[in-house]
């Protein structure tokens, strides 16, 4: 009995002594670690949102910036009914009861960090969560930011939009300082200048019992907004340009030809990137910005590069003269004018203003398609213009063997170019040689007004053309517009240098729509812009007189824009009359009704 006795002490003592072994470790040697915990489980520091840098134009114009709004946000340790929750949310939220659910019961990797469940809550959303806060623990309100745009979609696909970081760019963004339920740019140059736009996250320390109701405020960090933007943009031109392409798909691009300096960009379908959701299942493709992310063949356009490959190859002189029948027959192959019964005898100061695909088509026979496709090579078609903006495309430049002479010589075929590098080449043109490496941001400002990053003039390259074949081509651009199929481009007291194309989409008999482009200069002997108008369904006349309308109010007085609109030499034509028509696919042979000129 006494030897039963010594072992109970024994055994006691022993679990005594793991006890208080066990209290020590916890209390003192892990006391770092569960002071922490509890600290998380019972004070919170909620972040009431990164300050973000304002955006301007050029002109000091505010575009962007932040506004103090309310959120709606949970944490998913504190959601005890989350049935229930979801339920009583749903009905106050309007957000699908399914989705609010499935957001309660994902896995976090921190459940002490807090989730949005809905950013830029509304006062008569707030005032009911309040009503219904004991029903609803773990889920409340907290301040915050949203970034307004004031000019809504106009400036879209040059702004972007910002979004939740998303689980993927999470994995890259960690090591920058991201974390989840963090806002990050995701597309325009909130995305291409993220890291300088973004600044410190504010926030209040606050006690909560254990239900995760706030008690108590302990204290507030400061927030530190990040770094201001200057815009090459110039809102007023962005405006009008968005104004004068109106409700049709296609984009608009202008840019100075002396600096490279973007000054406008407007692509349509456009998105609200206050509420890009609302536009991720719409139509038309909304998110993608046609500028830089189209690729289209540049049709008639591409007549610019025959002309300085002939002109500079001394294939052909100034005044050579090719009859223009209507048609010429290439073996067994027929290759068509757009004026049936042709242009007669025309050299190339008449060749370019009428577009005269047979003019076009047997010099580009005699150049040969290896120095056409050299040329287009030296104005760096078929490559990235280098713009600070993401996602931009390269386009297809094909090689010899992809493409025959009288396709490439009127861009047809294989060759893919974007509107933006179609802007690059009509620029070159306009200043003489120099290729302008575009951009968008002028300058990066901090917070107390000292100036961070300076973007200046780059120049990628200079194309060296004899001033006789730039003169050449310069008195046809001009008359393209004076007398030629982009005389719907014409503005008074403004000489306009500038060339069509029309691409359609596939045989003519199909009756489907054409791409529209139009790309010029004005003035035409001092170039102070470049533009580039293309129609994802239009011809280029209508892109012409898009282009015109904006020259005429950016550099016309009003009064006398308003003149030259009531006359006649301004009234627009029906689309199909007056324009130079290509053929994407099958232009030779399968299409005996359709060609370029």
């Amino acid at each position: 009995m006494e030897r039963e006795k010594t072992i109970l002490i024994n055994l006691t003592k022993f679990a005594f002594a793991i006890i208080i072994l066990r209290c020590f470790y916890l209390q003192v040697v892990r006391y770092t670690y569960y002071r922490e915990l509890s600290n998380r489980n019972c004070i919170r520091t909620v972040e009431t949102g990164t300050p973000r840098g304002n955006i301007y134009d050029r002109n000091k114009r505010l575009l962007v910036k932040d506004s103090p709004s309310l959120d709606l946000v949970f944490v998913p340790y504190d959601i005890k009914y989350p049935e229930e929750e979801a339920g009583i949310l749903a009905e106050i939220i309007s957000m699908d009861r399914s989705a609010i659910l499935r957001k309660f019961k994902n896995r976090y990797g921190n459940p002490f960090d807090k989730v949005y469940l809905k950013r830029k809550v509304t006062k008569e959303e707030a005032s009911l969560i309040e009503e219904r806060a004991m029903k609803l623990p773990g889920v409340f309100l907290q301040e915050g930011l949203f970034r307004e745009n004031l000019f809504g979609d106009k400036d879209c696909h040059i702004i972007g939009y910002i979004g939740e970081i998303t689980k993927q760019q999470l994995s890259s963004y960690k090591e920058k300082g991201y974390k989840s339920g963090d806002l990050v740019g995701q597309d325009g140059v909130e995305k291409m200048y993220d890291e300088y736009l973004k600044g410190v996250s504010g926030g209040l320390q606050i006690e909560v019992d254990a239900l995760g109701h706030q008690r108590k405020v302990l204290g507030r960090r400061l927030s530190l907004p990040g770094n201001d933007f200057i815009l090459t943009i110039d809102q007023v031109i962005q405006e009008i340009a968005y104004e004068e392409l109106g409700s049709r798909m296609g984009c608009v691009v202008a840019m100075d030809p002396r600096n490279g300096q973007i000054l406008a960009l407007v692509s349509k379908p456009g998105f609200d990137p206050e509420n890009p959701r609302a536009y991720f299942k719409k139509g038309g493709h909304p998110f993608v910005n046609r500028a830089i992310k189209g690729t289209y063949s540049p049709g008639s356009v591409f007549k610019i590069i025959t002309e300085l490959a002939a002109l500079e190859t001394g294939t052909i002189e100034e005044h050579d003269r090719i009859e223009c029948k209507g048609h010429i027959e290439v073996a067994d192959r027929v290759f068509h004018c757009w004026k049936e019964e042709g242009h007669g005898w025309v050299d190339i100061n008449l060749a370019l203003p009428y577009s005269c695909n047979v003019f076009f088509g047997t010099a580009g026979l005699k150049v040969g398609v290896s120095k056409m496709l050299e040329f287009a090579s030296l104005f760096d078609l078929g490559k990235p213009t280098g713009i600070d903006l993401p996602g931009e495309k390269s386009g297809y430049l094909p090689s010899r063997y992809e493409i025959d002479p009288l396709n490439l010589s009127i861009g047809q075929g294989p060759i893919l170019t974007t509107p933006i590098q179609l802007l690059s080449m009509i620029s070159t043109v306009a200043n003489g040689g120099n290729i302008w490496k575009p951009y968008i941001v002028k300058e990066i400002v901090s917070p107390d007004g000292k100036i961070v990053k300076e973007f200046t003039p780059s120049i990628r390259k200079t194309v060296y053309i004899s001033s006789e074949s730039i003169d050449i081509l310069k008195r046809g651009l001009k008359n393209v517009v004076l007398f030629g199929t982009g005389r719907q481009a014409r503005v008074p007291d403004l000489e306009v240098a500038g060339k069509t194309g029309t691409v359609q989409r596939a045989q003519s008999e199909m009756e489907l729509g054409t791409h529209g482009f139009f790309v010029c200069y004005a003035p035409a002997d001092n170039p102070q812009i470049s533009l580039v108008v293309f129609l994802d369904n239009g011809s280029s006349s209508e892109a012409a007189f898009i282009a015109g309308r904006i020259l005429q109010k950016v550099f016309v007085p009003e009064k006398k824009a308003q003149e030259f609109q009531e006359g006649d030499s301004l009234s627009f034509p029906p689309s199909t009359g007056g324009q130079d028509l290509d053929v994407e696919e099958g232009s030779i042979g399968e299409t005996e009704n359709a060609g370029t000129f």
